[in-house]
């Protein structure tokens, strides 16, 4: 389950989550994660790994995850329980002393402390889920005061647009702020940890795999496959973000990918289709890209080496 922050803490938290997967204690599962904001999860049952340079790394307690800007290879055997938040980038200082690009791509264990163990308080009886977000309410409202944090504007302006309207070219959103090019650059770095033409074209490519995953949201996302020339482009993205080409995304269960997925699709829905019928709607067929491809196209393996991001984003924006 996952939730809108209280009011007060909606400028520094995009939403609280408590994910319970029951699974047997020797259940192994292996998936990837890709989000577009960084998040504090709290692992509290089962044996948690991320793959870092080739070989399974295992890690406990409560984590700041960095934005991804490509697949996060994650393993859990056992049940899959944990609790946490996600960060609006304009509140990213209020949770971390260095800029978001120190940490992206990468997770870090919050350090023995008091944040640390406030954490665990929050998340120590994780079944009982309104305790829980309850108490993860108190400590990140705790935790803010004490940081004195302060949101930054310009972040969220960015952030709101790069979600409902992706397609918009970088010079002309740092014109419509009154700032250079050079500024927006530094600021979207500091705070969502990747250059702002990387994060528009993530966006893009979320909102297509989110259609795929029947989370479309209505009168937001019927179009999204138009945001790519062809079926050619589409696959360079897939190929890009997750290394599997459309059809290969299709076939493959993402169990820990898609709830993310959900959550994103649900603060597009508050904002642009609050009336949409609910649950997801989907009509389990292929978009008309997928079904251009050639059956060579399709079964292509996954590419170890992703392509040249500068000469995509430069394709794209044009």
């Amino acid at each position: 389950m996952s939730r809108t922050p209280p009011d007060d803490l909606a400028p520094f938290v995009a939403r609280f989550f408590v994910t319970i997967f029951d699974r047997p204690g020797d259940a192994v599962l292996e998936d990837f994660l890709l989000h577009e904001t960084a998040y504090v999860r709290v692992p509290v049952i089962g044996r948690w790994s991320t793959m870092i340079d080739g070989a399974w790394q295992d890690y406990e307690g409560p984590m700041l995850f960095g934005a991804q800007q490509r697949r996060f290879p994650v393993r859990c055997i056992g049940p899959v329980i944990a609790a946490g938040f996600a960060i609006r980038p304009g509140g990213w200082f209020g949770f971390s002393d260095l800029p978001a690009d120190a940490l992206a791509d990468r997770l870090v264990p919050i350090a023995p402390g008091r944040w640390n163990e406030s954490l665990r308080w929050a998340c120590d009886n994780v079944f009982d889920q309104e305790q829980t977000l309850t108490r993860l309410h108190q400590v990140v409202r705790e935790h803010l005061v004490v940081r004195a944090a302060v949101p930054d504007l310009l972040s969220a302006r960015f952030e709101r647009i790069a979600r409902v309207d992706p397609t918009r070219p970088v010079t002309e959103i740092a014109a419509e702020f009154g700032i250079s090019g050079r500024r927006l650059d530094r600021t979207v770095r500091q705070h969502f940890g990747h250059l702002p033409k990387t994060v528009m074209r993530r966006s893009r490519f979320l909102d297509m795999a989110a259609v795929m995953r029947g989370l479309a949201v209505p009168s937001a996302d019927e179009l999204a496959e138009l945001r790519f020339y062809d079926a050619s482009h589409l696959n360079r993205e897939f190929r890009e973000f997750v290394g599997m080409t459309p059809a290969q995304f299709r076939r493959t269960p993402t169990p820990l990918l898609t709830p993310g997925l959900e959550v994103r699709q649900q603060r597009k829905r508050a904002d642009l289709a609050p009336h949409a019928p609910a649950p997801w709607l989907a009509d389990g067929q292929p978009t008309p890209l997928i079904a251009q491809m050639s059956p060579e196209e399709a079964a292509m393996p996954p590419v170890g080496a992703p392509a040249d991001a500068e000469t995509l984003d430069g394709a794209r924006q044009g």
